[in-house]
């Protein structure tokens, strides 16, 4: 056995369980601090590591993604340059909720890095792009972030495509206004939050190499690394064989069992409600947009713009920081309809970052998630991780059933859902629908961009 190896034995659904490994932990985290199992209704694929520091399917605190953002950028600087921050033990601790999370937080942004070399950073669709960005916000230059996208856009053809074969959704495309971000590119990090099989890194890693050969360093990060052995040689020899550097950069690496199968159950669990909740549309137009249009999942066109900020198009150190200061300003404006209980701020797919980052601004007792297109399976028993759970059409990408879960197992008196950008008020209707069944006294839709059809 390794030095240091742990192992466990988890509950997945019913006989359905996994034995995890860690091999390296550096860190000394517990597996309950970083995730738990469930479920997913997926014949390629039928579990999940729902993260417990992620806030994409269980609401957590938005420092939290924050800092583990953080934390991998550490080690990322440790990894490559052999710089040590002196914070790294302080952000440790506030993962493991031994030192306030909101304070740790403005200690490490007070200290930003700067990177030696010009530095990409790819954030992948839809679970890591605020993981991604989370990264690439610590550092103050020579930073560029981009995130990949499902989203199908009529203006621009993309730089890259590639597959994800394991996923719900399996196409990935990378767009940008500026082609130069890949040509100045020393070096790319592609951020996930887990790393399986890596399949999906060798595809873009090929996809970049044929592209940009001049692109010789690549770092792959993750909060989780499940690579078996074989898997771990492939790298080695791509390695070789495309004459680059691989690395792996992770939270924790390790490997995994499965035991049993899933057995899922076709029942419909009724989420318990008391009272429809009490809906207000708040009116707010974000700046910096880009005249850029998609197309659906029905083929049709929504002309609602993109917001620059999101990182999918690109975004350099200097603009992050100009985005910044206008989200403090939007988590105002929120924060003086907050009452006494907690709140939770929603995301929606790929856009998480922006409300992740209002949500850290608007004080204590503030949570975040987002929605997913990853089917959970629900279930009661007792010690499940995924209880609840709603489904909704994507407002941004229509034809695509978007779901929250757990919304219901804390006491919540607001909810405030910030959405990147909708069709129009015939869409937002729909979404109202869907919602009014949430048991939340009261919920805020925060559009940033509206379609030209809003009648």
């Amino acid at each position: 056995m390794i030095k240091d190896q742990y192992e466990q034995r988890l509950p997945i659904l019913g006989d359905y369980e996994i034995t995890v490994t860690l091999d390296h932990n550096p860190y000394q985290f517990k597996v309950e601090d970083l995730f738990q199992m469930a479920t997913r209704i997926n014949k390629k694929r039928g579990f999940l590591f729902v993260s417990k520091v992620l806030g994409k399917h269980l609401a957590v605190e938005p420092q939290m993604p924050l800092l583990v953002g953080t934390l991998l950028s550490m080690r990322y600087m440790k990894e490559t340059y052999g710089e040590m921050h002196e914070l790294e033990n302080l952000v440790v601790r506030a993962l493991r909720g031994e030192v306030d999370v909101q304070e740790t937080l403005e200690q490490v942004t007070k200290l930003p890095v700067n990177l030696q070399h010009q530095t990409l950073f790819i954030g992948f669709a839809e679970t890591a792009t605020a993981l991604g960005h989370a990264v690439f916000r610590n550092f103050n230059s020579n930073a560029t972030y981009i995130h990949t996208t499902r989203e199908l856009i009529n203006e621009l053809e993309p730089i890259i495509c590639f597959e994800e074969e394991h996923s719900h959704a399996t196409s990935h495309r990378v767009y940008s206004t500026n082609e130069a971000v890949f040509e100045q590119a020393q070096r790319i990090v592609l951020v996930d939050d887990e790393i399986t099989t890596g399949n999906t890194v060798i595809n873009i890693i090929k996809t970049l190499n044929e592209r940009f050969p001049h692109i010789k360093h690549y770092t792959i990060m993750s909060i989780l690394d499940w690579r078996p052995q074989e898997k771990q040689d492939i790298f080695n020899q791509l390695e070789h064989e495309w004459g680059i550097s691989i690395q792996f950069i992770s939270i924790v690496q390790g490997h995994f069992t499965l035991h049993g199968a899933p057995e899922l159950v076709d029942k419909k669990l009724e989420n318990a409600t008391q009272n429809k909740a009490r809906i207000q549309v708040l009116d707010t137009k974000s700046n910096n947009i880009l005249p850029y249009t998609s197309t659906d999942e029905r083929q049709k066109v929504n002309n609602a713009s993109y917001l620059q900020g999101t990182g999918r198009f690109s975004l350099t150190a200097e603009m992050h920081h100009e985005l910044d200061s206008q989200l403090l300003q939007m988590a105002k404006q929120l924060t003086t309809l907050r009452t006494t209980g907690p709140a939770l701020v929603v995301g929606t797919g790929e856009f998480m970052y922006i409300p992740m980052r209002i949500a850290s601004f608007m004080g204590a007792d503030v949570y975040f998630q987002s929605s997913t297109r990853s089917p959970i399976y629900p279930s009661l028993d007792e010690g499940y991780t995924i209880s609840q759970k709603w489904a909704f059409d994507s407002p941004e990408n229509n034809g695509v059933v978007n779901f929250l879960y757990n919304l219901d197992t804390y006491p919540y008196t607001e909810l405030f859902l910030v959405v990147e950008r909708i069709v129009n008020k015939a869409a937002l209707s729909e979404l109202i629908e869907q919602l009014e069944t949430v048991n939340i006294e009261q919920i805020y839709i925060l559009v940033l961009n509206y379609g030209e059809d809003t009648e």
